[in-house]
């Protein structure tokens, strides 16, 4: 799955998992977590995605399995267009 880095930086902030886009945060305030997402092998897994979001904001609730299913969905859907 080959998405650009400012492609996973929009679907992040489109997801806005922990609200920091609605509190005023610039669109690429989850930069550090698109590299982290884009550094995984081959497609990311949901507990992978999630798992991203507890390091990052240490809260393992930070970004929910419905978050992630669609981060992953979107992935996949902007790889191909």
């Amino acid at each position: 799955m080959a998405i650009t880095r400012d492609q996973m930086i929009a679907i992040l902030a489109e997801a806005d998992p922990v609200g920091l886009i609605a509190n005023g945060e610039p669109g690429d305030a989850y930069d550090a977590e698109a590299d982290a997402i884009l550094s995984l092998h081959g497609v990311p897994q949901l507990t992978e995605v999630t798992g991203v979001f507890a390091v990052s904001f240490s809260e393992p609730g930070a970004c929910s399995r419905e978050t992630a299913r669609w981060i992953v969905e979107e992935m996949r859907r902007r790889a191909t267009t």
